[in-house]
């Protein structure tokens, strides 16, 4: 991570390629306005006869919690200043923060290349490809295996507050990991800190949309098989049995999961977790392998965590509402229409 002297050298040398067509006249650093503030930079840009002070501010980080208090500053900066335009610079500014300039018409200049300048008479809008592969690791951070335990908690109950210790307990990830995925949920401004102190979640829809964009429930092991049970009522009394008989846990998903809580679409196949070994369900349930014709699809879970909140329906394990949208999100088989069903029924947000 660069600071902030160290954006500010590494920027003023490609000032003049990054806002082309506009022509630079002048750059500032630390100057004093008439308004008695003193930005980072201000830069004097010409385009055909019209001038334009671009007031920049610079920050280290440029997650949306820091970038919000950038724009402030900028207000403060540009009060009072004739034909001035705002402007965030950072070493890597995020697509939410990046959202958040662009809503407020502030611009935005980062050291891998994304640049938005919109002014009457030009718009300079560029995305790079740096950018796109940093957004990918953010992301794959964001929703790694224990960080989706604390999100998924977060969702299921998402008028809940929270403090790390009550979190960590429900979760079971140490304290010191959800302290730091509370602090980047802060930093997203995904959570935000009540007038006590607690964490609570700011936008469910928005986090549950980002993480069903980054999420298949491919990211779990599957393993189709084949029963020879006549139909699915005398499958499920059998698993209800050997569960119980044997103390074994499992969470029905996908359709076989949403036919008990919000039924939509017919399905013939049935998808569950499993929390012990292969063989022992392929033994107790007589499951065979097939290369083709599964009716029976066991899942070895990518973390413990689809476990969570799990809720018992006439008698039968089935994973909490989020996991089984999330899993239905991007199931090809009609899933995408059961999940929005499901939502609308049950998440209501």
């Amino acid at each position: 991570m660069f600071n902030e002297t160290e954006i500010i050298k590494a920027i003023s040398p490609r000032i003049e390629s990054l806002l082309s067509p506009l022509r630079i006249v002048k750059i500032k650093q630390k100057p004093k306005l008439k308004n008695g503030t003193s930005p980072d930079i201000v830069i004097v840009t010409r385009y055909k006869n019209k001038e334009k002070l671009l007031i920049v501010k610079i920050k280290s980080v440029g997650e949306p919690r820091y970038i919000e208090q950038a724009i402030s500053q900028l207000k403060l900066y540009t009060g009072g200043i004739a034909n001035s335009y705002p402007i965030v610079a950072s070493s890597y500014l995020s697509e939410k923060s990046r959202e958040i300039c662009r809503k407020l018409n502030v611009g935005y200049i980062d050291l891998t290349g994304n640049i938005f300048i919109d002014l009457p008479y030009i718009h300079i809008e560029k995305e790079s490809e740096k950018a796109k592969i940093a957004e990918k690791k953010r992301q794959k951070n964001l929703f790694s295996p224990i960080s989706t335990r604390i999100i998924r908690t977060l969702l299921v109950y998402p008028s809940s507050d929270w403090s790390i210790k009550s979190l960590s307990n429900k979760t079971g990830a140490s304290l010191g990991y959800t302290h730091r995925v509370a602090e980047k949920l802060l930093d997203e401004k995904i959570l935000y800190r009540d007038n006590n102190f607690r964490l609570k979640l700011k936008d469910p829809k928005q986090l549950l949309e980002e993480w069903s964009g980054n999420y298949s429930y491919k990211q779990n092991t599957i393993y189709p098989l084949y029963t020879f049970e006549k139909n699915k009522d005398s499958f499920f009394k059998k698993l209800l049995h050997v569960s119980k008989s044997d103390n074994l846990k499992y969470a029905l998903t996908l359709h076989s999961g949403a036919h008990l809580i919000a039924p939509y679409v017919r399905f013939t196949e049935i998808h569950f977790y499993i929390d012990s070994s292969l063989e022992t369900w392929k033994e107790k349930l007589d499951l065979r392998p097939v290369e083709s014709g599964a009716n029976i699809y066991l899942l070895k879970p990518y973390d413990i965590g689809v476990f969570q909140d799990m809720q018992t329906i006439n008698g039968l394990e089935v994973v909490s509402n989020i996991q089984l949208y999330l899993d239905l999100y991007n199931y090809p088989k009609r899933g995408r229409e059961q999940a929005g069903f499901l939502r609308e029924k049950k998440l209501k947000f």
